[in-house]
C-alpha cells in the first residue's frame, strides 16, 4: 500500500544535509511512495534544483515552506558569520504551539504575529501532507521528537556527519533543551501533550488548560523516544573508527551519490572542450557551502592556488576554481582573470566535474559528503579542513592509510604545489583510496540505507 514520507532533513541550508536525502527520496518514488519535503524558504531552492520524473515529466519533489517570518528568505546568509549561533529557538515555539491545532486560534491575541502564523501553517502543512514516516535529521532532532509526541509520526533520522557515539540524537536534543528555561521546558512538555490535558479539563468540567504545571517528567525520560529511531549515517561502515560503537539502532548505510548534478540559474562554464578524455587535466579547488562560513580562509586558499598554477610543476594542468557567487566577481582574482590555465566559476556541476575522466586532482575543504563523492569516484584529493568535522573526516582517512591531509594555516603556493606532487606519488594512498572506492561503490549498489526506509513504512 502507498505511504507517504516527509523529508526535513535541517532547519537551515546546509547542502550537504540535504543531498543525501534527495537519493531516497528518489528511491521511494520509484518504490510507489509520495514523497514530499518541507523546511524554510532559503532550502526550497537545492530540492527545486534536482530534477526528477513522474509519469514522463521533469520536474521536483513537492515543498512546503515552513516558518517564514521566523526565517525569512536569506537568513542563512546573514548569519553565516556565527555558524555555532545559527540554531535559534524561535520555532520550536511554532511547532509546540501548532499542537493546539484548532484551538489555536484562542491563543492568536496572546502570542505575537510571526509565531501565531508561523504555528498555524506549520499545523495546516503536517495536516495537509499527513505523513505516515518522516525522514529528519539529526540537527532536527528535537523537532522531530515533538513532531512524533504531537503527530504521532514515526521517525527516522539522518545524520549526514561522522559523530562521536555519545553525541546521540537524544543528547542534541538534550543540548537544545538547555535554551530553555524550567518553566519554558513544562509549558513545551504540555503542549505536546495538550489533547490529554484537554480532555481532562473537560472531564474536570474546567474551561481553562494550565500549560505551565509542572509535567513531572525530566530531560532524559522526555528524549527517550530518540533512543528507539531508526537512524541512517550515509557512510559506509569501513570509512568510521573500528572501536566507534554506536548501537543497533545506528546503521552505515550506502554514500548516497546522485547520479546527476543538480540545475542551476547559472550556466556553467565547464563544456565539453574542459571535461572530457582528451582534454587538459583538471585540478578542482572547492570550499563548497563553507565559503560562508569560512570566507577568509577559503580566501587563502583560493589566492595560494591561483600563483601555484603559474609554477612549472603545474603548467600541464588546467584549475577549475568554485569560487561561489558571492566571491566570483571580487577585486581579488583581477589579476589571474587572464591567465589561460584558470577558469573562475560561481557554481560548478561538482558530480560531473569529480566523475570526469581527465581531472587528476581536487582540493576540498574536507565536508563529508565532498569526500564520499571523491573516494567514490577514486580521484586523488587534498583536504585543506576550514573548521567543523573535517578535521576528523581527515583523521579518519589516515586511519585507513590515506595521507592526504595539509593544514589550511600553513598552505603557501609551495606548499600546494608539493602535497600535489607528493599525492601523484604516493602509491600506499593511492592504493588504500582504491580500495576504500570499491567498497563505497559495492555499498551503493547494495542500498541498505532503502530498505531501512521501506521497513519503517512497513512496521
Amino acid at each position: 500500500m502507498p505511504k507517504t514520507i516527509l523529508f526535513w532533513p535541517d532547519v537551515y541550508k546546509e547542502q550537504g544535509h540535504w543531498l543525501p536525502t534527495l537519493k531516497w527520496a528518489e528511491d521511494m518514488l520509484k518504490n510507489g511512495h509520495t514523497v514530499n519535503y518541507m523546511g524554510i524558504v532559503d532550502c526550497e531552492g537545492v530540492v527545486k534544483a534536482f530534477p526528477i520524473a513522474i509519469n514522463g515529466a521533469v520536474t521536483s519533489f513537492p515543498y512546503s515552506r515552513i516558518f517564514e517570518n521566523i526565517y525569512p528568505l536569506g537568513y542563512t546568509t546573514e548569519s553565516h558569520t556565527s555558524p555555532n549561533e545559527r540554531w535559534r529557538p524561535d520555532h520550536i515555539w511554532a511547532i509546540a504551539y501548532s499542537a493546539l491545532g484548532e484551538d489555536l486560534a484562542k491563543y492568536k491575541d496572546k502570542l505575537n504575529k510571526d509565531l501565531y502564523e508561523d504555528a498555524l501553517h506549520f499545523y495546516q502543512t503536517m495536516t495537509n501532507v499527513n505523513p505516515d514516516l518522516l525522514v529528519s535529521g539529526y540537527f532536527t532532532s528535537l523537532e522531530s521528537l515533538l513532531i512524533h509526541k504531537i503527530y504521532d509520526v514515526n521517525v527516522v533520522i539522518t545524520t549526514t556527519y561522522l559523530r562521536h557515539p555519545s553525541e546521540d540524537p537524544a543528547m542534541r536534543a538534550i543540548q537544545n533543551l538547555m535554551a530553555f528555561s524550567p518553566t519554558e521546558f513544562f509549558k513545551l512538555v504540555n503542549l505536546c501533550r495538550y489533547g490529554d490535558l484537554k480532555q481532562a479539563a473537560l472531564d474536570a468540567e474546567e474551561d481553562f488548560v494550565d500549560l505551565l504545571q509542572d509535567p513531572e517528567i525530566d530531560i532524559e525520560d522526555f528524549v527517550e523516544d530518540l533512543q528507539y529511531f531508526d537512524e541512517l549515517i550515509p557512510c559506509p561502515r569501513e570509512y568510521e573508527y573500528t572501536h566507534y560503537n554506536p548501537g543497533e539502532k545506528v546503521h552505515y548505510v550506502e554514500p548516497c551519490i546522485l547520479d546527476r548534478d543538480l540545475n542551476s540559474s547559472t550556466n556553467s562554464v565547464l563544456d565539453s572542450t574542459v571535461i572530457g578524455a582528451g582534454n587538459k587535466k583538471l585540478i578542482f579547488v572547492t570550499a563548497g557551502s563553507q565559503v560562508l562560513d569560512y570566507e577568509g580562509k577559503a580566501r587563502h586558499l583560493f589566492h595560494c592556488m591561483c600563483e601555484a598554477m603559474r609554477s612549472a610543476e603545474l603548467n600541464d594542468y588546467r584549475l577549475v576554481l568554485g569560487v561561489g557567487s558571492k566571491l566570483i566577481n571580487d577585486y581579488e582574482w583581477t589579476e589571474f582573470k587572464n591567465q589561460s590555465n584558470i577558469i573562475f566559476a560561481s557554481w560548478v556541476p561538482q558530480r560531473a566535474i569529480l566523475s570526469a575522466p581527465n581531472l587528476e586532482f581536487a582540493l576540498i575543504h574536507g565536508g563529508l559528503a565532498t569526500i564520499k563523492e571523491c573516494v567514490y569516484n577514486n580521484k586523488k584529493f587534498l583536504i585543506l579542513p576550514l573548521g567543523k568535522d573535517q578535521i576528523d573526516n581527515a583523521m579518519r582517512l589516515r586511519k585507513y592509510g590515506i595521507n592526504n591531509m595539509v593544514p589550511v594555516e600553513s598552505i603557501t603556493p609551495k606548499v600546494l604545489i608539493d602535497a600535489i606532487v607528493n599525492l601523484k606519488s604516493d602509491r600506499k594512498t593511492l592504493e588504500n583510496l582504491s580500495k576504500l572506492s570499491e567498497v563505497f561503490q559495492s555499498v551503493e549498489r547494495e542500498s541498505p540505507g532503502k530498505q531501512v526506509l521501506l521497513d519503517n513504512l512497513n512496521s
